[in-house]
């Protein structure tokens, strides 16, 4: 037969990394490539760089897939990738195709191209000055939740971040496209659609911004359950929160990151509120929908932070009510106004913060569960694993049940302390 190649995608960090995978995946598919999970001939490692841990794990899967299929071709891309071509590192990676953020969709191209001419390509763009690269999933392997990427890029420069660096201005996916790709993925379908980017409330496109495509995509048919990935609090305007409060198709659960809970830290971070907005807002959008369910990111031990506002911060976060909280501890990234501060905060004082919090998440998610203790919810069965169904409700509990279940159905589940996962 017809002489196929097998490729092999590993992905690191976020969702938009995970749709811009699978978007690959899909191309290499239709260029008659096989998916291989091992000893493949092709390795396509899509990185992230966001904290000093994601660099360590990028580097750790560049090198031991190198060392363990000598004879394969390697495609580095992502924003580890980025970050070394920024900062002048780019012989730290020992790879035969080494992209950026760009052309994640002519990866398929670069590989034929360096199987006809045995040539190492290196290719970088100046991310500021990029186009949105238009991409298109019609279908997400084995998943049940299908992303949808309608933005790119950041330009709020909070001062630890190195994401509006290696990611580039905000550009977005034109709303035509964006209605036709989550009505073709109901059309094939999916129940449940997660927008997401790497600034995802910032979506505009001319004079239409994020209010109005969330209109527009709510009114889909057959669309059960529309999810955004991540969102600022601020971009939670009035117009957003009304459909959130009318529509049964938008679901209960924001993830918001808060980042610190005291102003001193959240101005030296140069975030775009302070606690009490936060505060305030959390406690409208709580008012305005029914079993809310709201998540949330931390950085632990940003220069400066003193016991104090680590407890205030603590506070903040009770005081919130999140359902769960994402714990980082703070790391310098390359070049960022951050990594240039004094008052470094002391790795183990670090680790004893990340503690505190990781107990204070837990304790929440267990309140936050206990009060839908013997309610009957609709659960989206995604999984099936050693004999038990898994599943998430709307707002994202995670429920484990036995019987005759199938997989992309929703069922009315009794949530009980022992059918939640957590």
């Amino acid at each position: 037969g017809e002489f196929t190649m097998t490729f092999c995608i590993k992905t690191l960090g976020c969702k938009v990394n995970t749709y811009e995978s699978e978007l690959i995946h899909n191309l290499f598919i239709r260029k008659g490539y096989v998916y291989s999970k091992d000893n493949a001939e092709v390795y396509v490692i899509n990185t992230c760089t966001v904290t000093n841990m994601s660099d360590r794990k990028s580097r750790q899967i560049i090198n031991t897939t190198r060392r363990d299929n000598k004879n394969a071709i390697i495609v580095v891309c992502g924003c580890f990738s980025q970050n070394a071509f920024n900062s002048g590192r780019l012989d730290e990676i020992d790879a035969d195709i080494i992209i950026g953020n760009k052309d994640k969709s002519k990866i398929v191209e670069y590989v034929e191209d360096y199987i006809k001419n045995k040539r190492k390509t290196t290719k970088f763009y100046n991310m500021d000055e990029v186009e949105f690269e238009n991409m298109e999933l019609d279908s997400m392997e084995g998943r049940t939740r299908a992303f949808v990427k309608i933005e790119d890029g950041c330009e709020n420069f909070c001062t630890y971040c190195i994401i509006p660096y290696v990611r580039g201005k905000v550009r977005s996916k034109s709303h035509e496209m964006v209605i036709e790709e989550v009505t073709n993925l109901v059309n094939k379908g999916y129940k449940e659609v997660v927008l997401t980017g790497i600034h995802t409330g910032h979506y505009v496109d001319k004079d239409y911004n994020f209010e109005h495509l969330l209109r527009d995509l709510v009114n889909i048919s057959g669309l059960l359950r529309l999810r955004i990935s991540s969102i600022e609090i601020n971009e939670l305007t009035d117009g957003v929160l009304d459909i959130f409060s009318k529509s049964d198709v938008l679901v209960p659960h924001l993830h918001i990151p808060l980042q610190s809970g005291s102003d001193h830290i959240l101005k030296e971070m140069n975030r775009k509120y302070d606690k009490e907005y936060f505060i305030n807002r959390i406690e409208y959008i709580k008012s305005i929908k029914k079993d809310v369910s709201i998540t949330t990111d931390v950085i632990t031990g940003f220069p400066g932070e003193t016991d104090m506002e680590h407890l205030e911060s603590m506070e903040t976060i009770k005081k919130i009510g999140f359902t769960k909280v994402h714990v980082f501890p703070y790391s310098d990234r390359y070049n960022t106004v951050a990594s240039k501060m004094p008052n470094k905060v002391d790795g183990n004082v670090k680790k004893e913060r990340v503690k505190d919090l990781l107990m204070l998440s837990d304790e929440l998610e267990n309140s936050f569960n206990s009060k839908f203790y013997g309610r009957v919810l609709p659960v989206l069965i995604e999984e099936e694993k050693d004999s038990y169904f898994y599943g998430h409700t709307a707002n994202f509990i995670r429920v484990k049940v036995s019987g005759n279940y199938k997989h992309n159905e929703i069922y009315n589940i009794k949530l009980s302390e022992e059918n939640i996962v957590r």
